[in-house]
């Protein structure tokens, strides 16, 4: 008899550490009051189950299921915009805009010679004639001239010819500057006039106080007016380099709406800001000390303006 019970007990409390170790998977049925909603109003999700934890993706962005494991964001689209004015001077073709996605980061003459610069001034609408108001050039897309994984520089020159050959030099300003990235997660600045990190670089010899200026709204291009009008004077300002490329946002979270201590839940309220479809998420767990199961049940939910 004390063998039987020697090899019976063993066995009963391992069939006792086994119920209590393994747990159950939980029942989770969701569904929705109202299928479709308009923005900003609360969608309530009526909820059956016995899970002990509960949580929720919207399905909006950065709340999305699918993306749990990751995700990487590339920007849809890059627009560059910003103002001209011009005073003074006769002499035509003084001021262009260039976008280069080799330079190197010389911000020398020989470091301007060594990159490949696309002239991307006919996109622009320039100030027309003498203004003491800036004039916007338009807001356009620069994304075809970025390439992954380099940078993108924004240049701006202004070239004065000897003046008693070819006319007076103008007085150029460019002021309004921004570059913007639209993507699935809005629009982001990626630079203004202060955040640019303009550098100057001159060519030729320039008068005191003329050449190109970086002044606090505004960069500022004079030409010679004293012993240097007839020397060819070329002077660019350049940006820092604008990164351009995908980033990566790590996981999508969900919201926990029900934590093991919680009584049962029975609805609950989300709203959503934007028009468009999304696919809810919850997931139910069931867990303790040992062990978890877990089931997921997905709504689709439709909101309009």
């Amino acid at each position: 008899m004390k063998n039987i019970i020697r090899i019976l007990l063993p066995a009963l409390l391992l069939q006792a550490c086994s119920k209590e170790i393994d747990t159950e998977t939980p029942a989770l049925d969701v569904r929705m009051e109202h299928s479709t909603i308009k923005a900003g109003e609360a969608v309530n999700f009526l909820i059956n189950s016995d899970a002990n934890v509960l949580s929720f993706y919207s399905g909006e962005v950065l709340k999305d299921y699918e993306y749990r494991a990751g995700r990487v964001v590339k920007l849809d689209s890059i627009r560059l915009s910003f103002s001209t004015s011009l005073n003074y001077g006769t002499q035509k073709d003084q001021f262009a805009v260039f976008i280069s996605n080799d330079f190197n980061g010389d911000y020398t003459a020989d470091g301007i010679n060594a990159a490949t610069w696309q002239n991307i001034t006919s996109l622009y609408k320039l100030a027309p004639g003498n203004s003491n108001t800036a004039i916007p050039a338009g807001v356009r897309n620069i994304t075809e001239y970025a390439v992954d994984g380099k940078p993108l520089y924004i240049g701006y020159r202004f070239i004065v010819k000897p003046q008693t050959a070819n006319g007076g030099s103008k007085l150029w300003t460019m002021s309004a500057f921004s570059v913007t990235g639209h993507s699935i997660l809005g629009s982001q600045p990626l630079a203004d006039h202060k955040s640019a990190g303009w550098r100057v670089i001159l060519q030729g010899l320039h008068d005191p106080g003329r050449g190109a200026i970086i002044q606090a709204a505004q960069l500022a291009f004079y030409g010679n007016n004293l012993n240097y009008k007839d020397e060819l004077q070329e002077d660019w300002v350049i940006s820092k380099a604008l990164e351009t490329g995908a980033t990566d946002m790590g996981p999508d979270w969900g919201t926990g709406i029900k934590t093991l201590p919680d009584p049962p839940l029975t609805s609950y309220q989300y709203a959503y800001e934007k028009p468009g479809k999304y696919i809810a998420t919850f997931i139910g767990k069931n867990v303790n000390s040992h062990s978890e199961k877990q089931v997921i049940k997905q709504v689709e939910v439709t909101v309009t303006p």
